[in-house]
């Protein structure tokens, strides 16, 4: 009877580790995404992370995260070099036809922000910039319907658009909302929003290459399964 234990949990953990998913994220979004050395391993955490984390647990897979610039994302899904992204990915109708979505996460919401000491003040001041937005997001198109006189700046992250932005190399930048509070919030002083969140597109998902319909399905009715338990709420409230 020993024995047959044995081999029945050892069968119960080879299935719990025979499904792996490989993950495509950001390398550097906060608060969604960052990526940090410990003992000379990287690791992944971040709002985006800790939920794709519960939802591989409650698939019962083990998930490898891997860094990629932001506008790198959409050619590694497609050539199937990872298996999904999360990345803040914000859903538009050009993205619904090239790839499968999730159900929302979270709404999706850009945010302009500048340098404290700027005479921008609000949205009708942005005329004639230089504005500063990540490469493959939609925040450079949302700029120049602001205004058309703008002059969009691309960055492969965040964090070297904020670096020109305080070398005076930008007038500003705009990105997702809950990224311009994180460095507003974490630099007093530094930093100031201008105006409100601006709605864009339709909510962030987790995207899929469009032969993945069975396993977004599976993460659809996860992703419900923690809006009604909770979970998302737990998770949420632990970066925002």
């Amino acid at each position: 009877m020993k024995l047959l234990a044995f081999f029945v949990s050892l069968i119960s953990f080879s299935i719990s580790y025979s499904y792996t998913l490989t993950i495509g994220a950001s390398k550097y979004n906060p608060p969604f995404e960052t990526w940090a050395n410990k003992d000379g391993h990287y690791y992944a955490y971040g709002y985006d992370i800790d939920l794709m984390k519960e939802i591989c647990k409650r698939l019962n897979a083990e998930c490898k995260f891997k860094p990629f610039d932001f506008d790198e994302l959409f050619p590694v899904l497609e050539e199937k070099k990872v298996d999904l992204i999360i990345a803040s990915i914000i859903v538009t109708s050009e993205r619904k036809e090239r790839f499968a979505f999730t159900l929302p996460y979270l709404e999706s919401n850009a945010q302009y922000i500048t340098n404290s000491n700027s005479s921008i003040d609000k949205l009708t001041d942005i005329h004639g910039k230089r504005v500063g937005a990540r490469k493959g997001t939609p925040y450079g198109q949302l700029a120049k319907i602001v205004s058309k006189d703008n002059d969009i700046i691309f960055f492969n992250s965040s964090e070297d658009m904020f670096i020109d932005l305080q070398n005076n190399k930008l007038d500003m930048a705009v990105m997702d909302y809950e990224a311009a509070k994180h460095w507003w919030a974490s630099n007093p002083g530094v930093y100031k929003l201008v105006g409100g969140k601006i709605p864009i597109g339709q909510g962030y998902a987790i995207m899929f290459n469009r032969d993945e319909i069975e396993l977004k399905n599976k993460i659809d009715r996860i992703i419900l399964q923690m809006e009604a338990d909770g979970t998302f709420v737990k998770i949420y409230s632990q970066y925002f």
